[in-house]
């Protein structure tokens, strides 16, 4: 055992045991009902419970009910809503408040998980926080779960009641909708506490806490600090891929079967892991310690002519499988299994695993029976079980964090708004009277372990290999494939595959686009009916009305929760695989592997657009696409359009994905150079 002299610096690289009283929080639900097209405040309404008794108070005026919630006595409570932006904006935007809570807010992307409002004096915080940190649902959705219908909708709702029987159907609908989220509430940590853990603020933490508490058996050290390299973690994170999503046939096909695995990512938590304890460094990595060891290795790949390869690849923030020869960064499990496959590995760098052990297995193995207990019981409790058994793998694997300031200047003084001047922070920026501060670090705490989630992810897609690889695939994703055979051996067992349904017709487009008989799925279209999805097979856009986000809203000058129409376009051709030629409704196609190749110390797609494909038109169509989606660039560049599209088009035939390209500092005087640099490192 290593003899560690600075005690702090253990305990803070080492994942131990939780331990402790379970802790049972309060909540207060909350919801607010808006009307026009700004979605101006109307009312809104409190639930709660007071010595076990209910309680609610309903609001027609802003101004009171921010009163009554900044109150001394519901500090430290958990005030709860379902999509939480929409009712926080909408309560505090236009209010003197607003400054105090935008200083505390947690976001993950565009979303807010948590704000807090500080009482002052010591009189501690008011948070808030969304169902939809635990359950992307609806407040409808939730209703059912607890047996608490969601009441239908009023006449009146999104424009002012006409007469005092409206009046009445908004008020009970809205205190309706904030007993839902309440109750819900008190349900989920129910279920959490009956688990073993404490209701933390994201279903991925609460996770960490349940497995720590009643599964960790014995404390884990991160590699970087036994092995004195910081270097070991951005390795490790390197060789981390998420689940496969591909098309390898196109067009319409009738009579396809469509399969899943039963819990795949916890099935294969089963599994042994790699110990972070044992971790070593090789000096002179070869492939015998591949063939060996549990590990990670970075390594040139050739890889020969097959149509399914086996190990993706990112090139510029694009996840592919491809043929030829590349750099990458590998789990040794993948390795070994590339090596059967034909691959020749030259490693470059590697640390292996010198033990294995069970992390997950008790964990796994009880939610599983609990879930299936619940489940013969017809108890909603089963949620709770397949919610724990899902959430936990990524948590090991958070690398970032992000810390949001959004205030308004005409309520900052003088004194504050100069503090941030003199940072000279490069993420701190102005626009449309808002000071915007977003800074993000890297997050190092204790159960910062990537090495299971990427064992998870890699076990796997080992798994989905070999379906894929067995049979006539006509499209992928994670933990499903769509095929014209029948499976024997389907089951409802942990890990097995069963059949989904079949589909009398599916039309397959790419990755994310797809229709099966009456379900229809594109990725950015939500909600597409059978006439948007033929308009947009002929290319013809879309248009939506959507409620703009904070930050979306800022950057437009416009209030949070306004009603905008936007038009989504979307590019039929699929850029992950090698196509001989456009995508055609009445044709079905083939697909090959994109080869790559390595030169100039990167990775190069080579074969991305063979002849007969347009590969011009097809970029102008993916540029233009994203303009007439993303309206607010047209009016700003103005003169500079042209030389905008040219710079988007450029990028694109590099295979950067624009759809990461929608949160760009706009500035009238700043060069097309730095534009480029905010493209490529995602915008703020």
């Amino acid at each position: 055992m290593q003899v560690f002299e600075d005690k702090k610096s253990f305990w803070r690289n080492c994942l131990t045991k939780l331990k402790g009283k379970i802790k049972k929080n309060d909540f207060i639900g909350f919801d607010i009902e808006t009307f026009g097209d700004e979605n101006k405040f109307y009312s809104g309404s409190f639930y709660y419970y007071k010595k076990g008794v209910p309680m609610y108070k309903y609001f027609k005026c802003k101004n009171e009910m921010l009163k009554f919630i900044l109150r001394r006595e519901f500090r430290n409570k958990y005030v709860v809503a379902t999509n939480l932006g929409f009712d926080l904006t909408g309560l505090f935007w236009d209010t003197p408040y607003w400054n105090n809570i935008a200083g505390n807010l947690i976001t993950r992307g565009s979303d807010i998980l948590m704000a807090s409002y500080d009482l002052g004096n010591n009189n501690g915080k008011i948070k808030f926080i969304d169902t939809m940190n635990y359950v992307g649902f609806s407040v409808e959705k939730l209703g059912k779960i607890i047996g608490v219908p969601k009441l239908p909708k009023p006449d009146c709702l999104g424009r002012l009641p006409n007469n005092k029987w409206e009046e009445f159907d908004l008020m009970q609908y809205n205190i309706q909708d904030s007993r839902i989220s309440c109750d819900f509430m008190y349900f989920l940590q129910e279920g959490i506490n009956k688990a073993g853990g404490n209701l933390k603020i994201t279903i991925a933490s609460t996770s960490m806490d349940v497995w720590r508490r009643g599964h960790l058996k014995d404390f884990i050290i991160k590699e970087e600090y036994l092995l004195k390299d910081s270097s070991i973690k951005d390795l490790i994170f390197n060789g981390y891929y998420g689940g496969r999503t591909e098309i390898f046939k196109r067009g319409v096909f009738k009579d396809v079967n469509y399969y899943d695995i039963n819990s795949l990512y916890p099935s294969v938590m089963l599994k042994k892991f790699p110990n972070p304890n044992s971790v070593k460094k090789i000096f002179n990595p070869n492939i015998s310690y591949i063939l060996n060891y549990e590990g990670v290795t970075e390594c040139m790949v050739e890889c020969p002519y097959m149509h399914k390869p086996l190990l993706p690849l990112r090139v510029d923030g694009k996840l592919i499988f491809p043929i030829g020869n590349f750099k990458g960064t590998y789990n040794n499990v993948e390795l070994r299994k590339a090596l059967q496959l034909g691959y020749k590995i030259t490693p470059l760098k590697q640390i292996v695993y010198t033990e294995m052990f069970y992390p997950f297995k008790t964990y796994v193995e009880h939610f599983y029976n609990q879930r299936l207990l619940y489940k013969s019981q017809g108890s909603n409790m089963e949620l709770i079980m397949k919610l724990l058994l899902n959430s936990l793998y990524g948590k090991f694997a958070q690398r970032n964090r992000q810390k949001v300031v959004i205030k308004k200047l005409h309520d900052m003084s003088d004194e504050e708004y100069l503090s941030y001047l003199k940072l000279d922070n490069p993420s701190f920026d102005v626009k449309n009277g808002v000071l915007i501060d977003i800074e993000k670090s890297e997050f190092n705490g204790i159960f910062s372990l990537p090495i299971f989630s990427s064992y998870v992810t890699s076990y796997a897609r080992l798994v989905m290999y070999d379906y894929i690889n067995k049979y006539d695939t006509i499209y992928m994703d994670t933990d499903s494939i769509f095929i014209k055979e029948k499976l024997n051996n389907c089951s409802n067992k942990l890990g097995d595959m069963k059949l989904e349904c079949n589909v009398s017709e599916g039309v397959f487009i790419k990755p994310k686009m797809y229709k099966i008989d009456d379900e229809i799925k594109i990725k950015g279209v939500t909600r597409c009916s059978d006439e948007e999805f033929k308009d947009l097979l002929m290319g013809i856009g879309v248009s939506k009305v959507k409620f703009s986000k904070l930050r979306e809203s800022i950057r437009r000058g416009i209030n949070p929760n306004t009603k905008i129409e936007v038009t989504k376009n979307v590019c039929l051709n699929d850029t992950k695989r090698k196509w001989d030629k456009d995508f055609n409704i009445f044709n079905n196609d083939d697909s090959d592997p994109l080869e790559v190749d390595y030169f100039n110390g990167e990775n190069h797609v080579i074969n991305n657009f063979d002849l007969p494909i347009d590969n011009d038109k097809f970029l102008d169509e993916e540029v233009n696409a994203f303009i007439n989606n993303n309206l607010h660039y047209k009016k700003h560049f103005k003169g500079r359009l042209m030389d905008f599209k040219v710079l988007l088009k450029s990028l694109l035939g590099k295979g950067f994905n624009l759809v990461n390209f929608d949160f760009l500092s706009l500035s009238n005087d700043k060069p097309l150079s730095e534009y480029e640099d905010d493209l490529i490192h995602g915008g703020i």
